[in-house]
């Protein structure tokens, strides 16, 4: 490509010569379409002089030039100068001719997908009056559009949802406790009366008939207290279990209840419990005691040789081991996912916290889930539900709302998977720094995964290759020229995503057929495909062809 425009300049006669023979000028650009590199799109320009073409009074301006619709981006420009020019520039000769490379880089521009790089050049000679100033010479298209392959990442794959705690049966218990005197296993009457056993009879015959509940076995469990003979306690805690069923099982009379009773002998672990609990003298030593030695017959005797605080025991702890432990146990069958998808859709409101965040899980559709986090968030301040919310709008391309939310979640949690999506958020907008603090302040598989999306956000595809997977990897492995490795990772890949970016692969190994047959997939999953095609030039090949028109 050279010179659509060549301006003549009048009086400057140094220059007459080399406008001639401008189209036999060499440019041409590696490589040939500019691409997007981190934030910048790079290209480097080569420019090649025949011999006896560069007037040796000539000084030569060459600027780099994005040119695009609405706008353009000026690069850095190059000075080259002849053989005779007093200066510090690039010197082309005269009689051989010579060349040279720029690196050119701009600013990502997103209105640059179509645009035309050209060369800018001004020109001034030594001498004369009328060109000691830079004088417009010729503006050169060496390239056209900027690739931005890098661009096609997902950088929503490594969002981090809060997950629910929901279980489809819960388990509920009630206990109560039935004492004895010492050394007796009679219940006495009013051990039946007592508020705590009214409660538990209570709560069985709550449950014994009970929609969706399902109660289990009532469990007697009968203890002694570590004081007497071992042999002895034993059959005691025994005796306790079975007159505490027994007792129960009048008391519930009518309820349809499996019994279970078990002894345990002397209770050990409750008189440590109780004694750390207390503000006894010398508890401390009472523990060490405990700790040294598990023969329960040389602790009862090693305690009982504590003569100042033996009494104490006696009236304040034993008491309390004397017991039938009565449990039961009742397992409560939650909505069924049918049951709470009807209620999300028509009734949230009468859904449970972790209800509404398992609702979220229960379907694809990103309204149907956002609906369902910002219930959790407003109802129940749910910092979850707002992380959530926070997650699918950033999904949906609602960036500043997505972020609003997460920031807010972020303000009620410390969570890590609260900071990986602060990092997402950085890394959507451009910060790619910032992002990759919050990431490195992490070791989750989510933070690690994003930390390839930041290596790939700037351009260290080799990097980004070590963490990434899947669809993300098959983009880096494109940056790095890698086609059969990108091709192998999307094979088992179909969202539209990935049919697109196996349209570029297409093009760019001159499969006009598949890039055109992956682009009608890609489109009929996501129609927003077409518009972006249109505007890409790894498809410049097709525009205005029979198939791409039909698209």
């Amino acid at each position: 490509m050279l010179a659509s425009v060549v301006v003549l300049l009048a009086g400057c006669n140094c220059y007459k010569k080399m406008l001639k023979k401008v189209d036999q000028v060499s440019i041409s650009a590696n490589p040939e379409v500019l691409t997007l590199k981190g934030s910048n799109v790079i290209t480097d320009i080569t420019v090649t002089f025949p011999a006896k073409y560069f007037n040796k009074k000539a000084t030569l301006k060459v600027t780099p030039v994005l040119v695009f619709e609405g706008g353009e981006i000026v690069g850095t420009p190059k000075y080259l100068q002849g053989e005779k020019v007093k200066d510090n520039y690039t010197v082309i000769p005269y009689k051989t001719g010579g060349s040279f490379t720029q690196a050119v880089s701009f600013p990502y521009d997103e209105r640059a997908k179509l645009s035309t790089l050209e060369l800018r050049i001004e020109a001034k000679c030594t001498k004369g009056k009328k060109c000691k100033e830079y004088t417009d010479f010729a503006a050169i298209p060496v390239a056209e559009g900027v690739s931005t392959v890098q661009a096609l990442a997902n950088n929503t794959a490594y969002l981090s949802i809060m997950p629910d705690n929901f279980k489809r049966v819960t388990t509920i218990s009630q206990s109560a406790d039935i004492m004895y005197l010492i050394n007796r296993s009679n219940v006495r009457p009013g051990e039946l009366t007592k508020e705590q056993v009214k409660m538990f009879e209570d709560f069985v015959k709550e449950y014994a008939d009970k929609d969706r509940a399902t109660l289990g076995s009532v469990y007697a469990k009968g203890y002694a207290s570590p004081d007497g003979p071992v042999k002895f306690n034993d059959e005691l805690s025994k005796a306790r279990s079975e007159s505490g069923q027994e007792a129960i099982s009048k008391a519930l009379e009518g309820v349809d209840a499996k019994y279970d009773i078990a002894a345990y002998g002397e209770d050990w672990e409750g008189f440590k419990e109780l004694v750390a609990a207390s503000d006894i003298k010398d508890k401390d030593l009472i523990l060490q005691v405990l700790a040294m030695t598990d023969n329960p017959v040389q602790r009862d005797q090693e305690i009982k040789n504590m003569t100042s605080v033996f009494e104490v025991l006696a009236e304040e702890i034993l008491p309390q081991l004397r017991r039938t432990k009565l449990v039961a146990d009742v397992d409560i069958e939650g909505r069924t996912d049918a049951e709470i998808q009807e209620a999300a859709a028509n009734n949230i409101d009468v859904l449970s916290e972790e209800e509404m965040l398992y609702a979220a899980t229960l379907t694809d559709d990103l309204d149907a889930q956002l609906k369902a986090y910002e219930a959790a968030a407003s109802k129940y301040n749910s910092v979850r539900g707002y992380n959530n919310a926070g997650v699918v709008l950033a999904k949906q391309g609602k960036l500043s709302q997505a972020k609003a939310q997460i920031e807010k979640a972020a303000g009620m949690s410390k969570d890590a998977a609260i900071t990986n999506n602060l990092g997402v958020i950085a890394l959507m907008e451009g910060d790619a720094a910032a992002a990759q603090k919050y990431f490195s302040a992490l070791n989750t598989p989510d933070a690690k995964a994003n930390m390839g999306l930041v290596n790939l956000a700037e351009g260290n595809y080799s990097e980004a290759t070590k963490s990434l997977s899947g669809y993300n990897l098959a983009v880096a492995e494109v940056m790095n020229g890698n086609m059969s490795k990108a091709k192998s990772l999307l094979a088992n890949e179909n969202s539209a995503d990935a049919d697109y970016l196996k349209a570029v692969i297409a093009m760019r190994e001159g499969n006009t057929s598949s890039a055109i047959s992956n682009l009608k997939s890609a489109i009929a999953k996501d129609p927003a495909k077409k518009d972006q095609a249109v505007k890409d030039i790894e498809f410049s090949k097709l525009f205005g062809t029979t198939e791409f028109l039909a698209l």
